[in-house]
Order: C-alpha cells, then sequence, then structure tokens
C-alpha cells in the first residue's frame, strides 16, 4: 500500500499499487498550467527587441533598457526561494492564484506613457512582478507533469510545460517588433502594454476558476514520495556531484542562452540588421525550439535515453552556435535565420532533458528544488553574462569586413564549449526510474 502525504489541498489518501490512475481533467488542468506560464514569458522579453525605441521614447539609456530586459533573471532566484515557500505552506492552486495576480503588475507599465520621459520606476516595477513570479510558473513543470500524468505520458508534458515560458517569450519578442515603429508613439506602446495586461486579466480568471491542486489519487509512486523539506533536501543537492555536474554546465549554458536572447538585437545590428530582424530571429528560436521540443518528449517518453539524447542535443547546439558566429555578416538574411532555427532546435529541448536528468539524478528529492536550483544559477548567470556581453559589443559596435571573431562572439563561443564539455561528461543515475519499476497498472 502507498500512502500519499498530507497537503494543504488533499488529505491523506491510501493508494494500492494497482489502483494508480490517470483522469481525464488533467488535460483541461494541463492547457491552464501552459496558458498561465505563457502568459508570464510574455512580460520577461517585452523591451528585447524594442531597444531604439524605448531609449528614445521614454529617454533612458540602453543599459537602462537592458536593465528592463534583465531584470527578471536577477529576480529568479528571489522569486525560486518565495515560491519553494508558498508551495510549501499552501496548495498549489493557491500558489497559481497569487502568481497570477503578480502577473497583472503588468498594469503598470501604462503609468509610463502619462510623462514617458520620467515614467521609468513605472517600467521597472512593472516588470518586477511579472519576474517574480516566473519561477512559480516554470520551475514548477515536471512537479506538475509528476502529479497529474502517468510514467509513459511524463515526459512529453514536462516537454509542453518547459516549452510554455519559451513560447510566451517569443509572443513577448516578436508583438513589440510589430506594433513599434522606428517613429514610435504612445499609441504604439499603449497597444503592446494594454494588450499584454489585459490578456494577463483574462488568464488569472481562468487559473481562478478552474485550477485543480492535485488529482483525487496519485498516478504514480514518485508522485508520492516526492516533497520538499529545505534543510533536509539542499545540503543532499550539494553534496550530490552528478547533480553539480548537471548543475554548472546548465548555469552556463542557460545563461548564455538569455544573454543571447535579451541581447539580440544588439548582437545583430552591427551587420545591418533591424529590431524587425531581431524579433523576427527572436520567434524563429523559440518556434524551432517547440517543434524539437515536442519531438524530443516523445522520444523521451518511448526510450528513457535521457543521456544520448542530452549529448546528442549539446553537440548540436554547439555547432549551431559556431555557424552562427561565422554566418554572422550584412546581408545574410536567410543563412543567418537558418543559423537560428537551429540553435532554437538543439538548445530548447536542452530544457525538458535537463529536467529529467536532474530529477533522476536527486530522486527522491523534490522537483521544486532540483530544477528550481538550475534555473536560479541559469537565471542569475544570464544576467550577469547579458551586462558581461553588452560590454563586450560596444568593443566592436560596427561590422569590419573579413573579422569573424569579435569580443562578443569570443564569449558567446567560450560559453558554449566550456557547457558542452562539461555535459558530455555527466553520467548520471536513473533513479526515479529505478524505483519504478514495479509493475503497477495506472486506470484511465
Amino acid at each position: 500500500m502507498k500512502t500519499r502525504r498530507n497537503t494543504k489541498s488533499s488529505p491523506v489518501i491510501t493508494v494500492p499499487p494497482e489502483n494508480y490512475r490517470v483522469y481525464s481533467i488533467r488535460w483541461l488542468q494541463l492547457i491552464i498550467y501552459t496558458l498561465a506560464t505563457f502568459c508570464n514569458g510574455i512580460f520577461l522579453s517585452t523591451f528585447s527587441p524594442i531597444e531604439s525605441q524605448a531609449t528614445s521614447f521614454f529617454s533612458i539609456s540602453t543599459t537602462q533598457n537592458t536593465v528592463l530586459v534583465v531584470l527578471s533573471l536577477f529576480l529568479y532566484a528571489p522569486g525560486t526561494l518565495l515560491s519553494i515557500w508558498a508551495i510549501q505552506r499552501f496548495s498549489m492552486r493557491t500558489v497559481m492564484i497569487i502568481g497570477s495576480l503578480m502577473n497583472l503588475g503588468a498594469w503598470i507599465r501604462l503609468f509610463s506613457l502619462i510623462e514617458p520621459s520620467q515614467g521609468y520606476a513605472a517600467l521597472v516595477l512593472g516588470q518586477i512582478l511579472p519576474g517574480l513570479s516566473a519561477p512559480i510558473f516554470f520551475n514548477a513543470a515536471a512537479q506538475f507533469s509528476t502529479r497529474w500524468f502517468a510514467r509513459g505520458q511524463r515526459d512529453i508534458i514536462t516537454a509542453v510545460c518547459s516549452m510554455a515560458n519559451p513560447l510566451g517569450f517569443a509572443f513577448g519578442f516578436l508583438f513589440p517588433s510589430l506594433i513599434i515603429t522606428s517613429s514610435s508613439s504612445s499609441q504604439q506602446f499603449l497597444i503592446v502594454f494594454a494588450v499584454e495586461a489585459s490578456f494577463s486579466t483574462v488568464v488569472a480568471l481562468i487559473v481562478i476558476i478552474g485550477y485543480q491542486s492535485n488529482p483525487p489519487t496519485p498516478p504514480s509512486a514518485s508522485d508520492e514520495q516526492q516533497a520538499s523539506d529545505f534543510k533536509r533536501d539542499f545540503p543532499r543537492l550539494l553534496k550530490n556531484g552528478h547533480y553539480l555536474v548537471l548543475l554548472l554546465a546548465f548555469g552556463i549554458g542557460f545563461g548564455f542562452f538569455n544573454a543571447l536572447i535579451s541581447l539580440l538585437y544588439e548582437l545583430i545590428q552591427p551587420s545591418g540588421y533591424s529590431s524587425s530582424d531581431a524579433g523576427l530571429f527572436g520567434a524563429i528560436i523559440i518556434l524551432s525550439g517547440l517543434v524539437s521540443a515536442a519531438m524530443v518528449g516523445v522520444i523521451m517518453d518511448c526510450t528513457h535515453a535521457y543521456l544520448t539524447i542530452l549529448k546528442v542535443l549539446i553537440l548540436g547546439a554547439c555547432c549551431s552556435v559556431v555557424y552562427f558566429i561565422v554566418i554572422l555578416r550584412p546581408s545574410m538574411l536567410y543563412p543567418l535565420g537558418l543559423s537560428f532555427a537551429l540553435m532554437g532546435f538543439f538548445l530548447l529541448p536542452l530544457l525538458p532533458i535537463v529536467f529529467e536528468c536532474a530529477i533522476e539524478c536527486t530522486y527522491p528529492i523534490s522537483a521544486a528544488w532540483s530544477i528550481g536550483l538550475l534555473l536560479c544559477v541559469g537565471n542569475v548567470l544570464g544576467g550577469v553574462f547579458s551586462f558581461v556581453l553588452n560590454k563586450l559589443i560596444q568593443q566592436a559596435p560596427n561590422y569590419t569586413s573579413g573579422v569573424i571573431f569579435t569580443p562578443a562572439s569570443i564569449f558567446i563561443l567560450c560559453a558554449t564549449i566550456c557547457s558542452t564539455l562539461i555535459l558530455l561528461f555527466y553520467h548520471g543515475p536513473y533513479l526515479r526510474l529505478k524505483a519504478e519499476t514495479e509493475n503497477v497498472t495506472v486506470r484511465h
């Protein structure tokens, strides 16, 4: 007999192994969860593709605009602590509602339009609240799939959930670049801010009405056995050599990816590309990654060959970054678009595969900690890398014919190679799969 842990959202339930089951309502919960995560991702990239328009309209410096772009990265660590604290004290439904209400902070950005030259504080505050709520949605991807779905569907659901935030990021990247032109006006910024904030309001209402914390009974043994305990889990993570390898490699790689996306316009502008091109390239990265993540999720569910998939993806990612560096020059729109598609194809599916590897090598430690710490390090390094990369881009502000390796491209290449080499030496165990080898029947 298995006993489900008591939580704020459900009483103690004793479940015989033969009675594990999944419920049809899990699909509605998946839609609500991905919608809320998608919504949060929109706000985090609004100012990335419109750097020149934002600095001109709001009378701010490039550095101040960079702060708006990377602020959420530095807020990820305190946001993670806040989310784990909330999860330990409230039901998951309550936590999701709190996160959705924090997304409504996007309305604050509208106050910046009253007096644009004095509106920077409103912009910052409007980015802080969604930035703090991001870990509530992003960290819980694997935890959500384990809570609602059986082993045979868990990997693809983790992939879907972890891609919802990047998809929102892509929309937030593309939408402003289509609305706000070079001759930016208050009306254009009003449209962008109002549409994004209104969408967050609709999503918050959907979460309040329809989201549930748990199914009546768990879908697998692993869902019953995972619970968060800081004093127990955190020291065990820091003593787990396999996890530390993942932490270092993922931190560098995810940090590089965040810096690349945050400063995409600044990277391509010296070669003659516009903010509209930056919005298009950002969308290409994410959409290509979504297709790849869906494929990888299916393969993971069928094979559970996490280590092999991880190494194939990281080698492909390294090659695609090298291709991007070589092809970044004027009048190469289509080859450059291909390079971004390849980077998205290999880089983004690393999110769900690294999440699964982290859960496997640290089981039965709660996914809230194993994944949360990965994302904390990756986001904080992303913020640091963004400022470093911004300074390096300024060292070579104009394209020079025949020069491939600029200071910025050398930094990108070094970060990619370091992350690749470290991940190639990762050989973590499959502890969760081993624990689930009992022959149990999951009923629908």
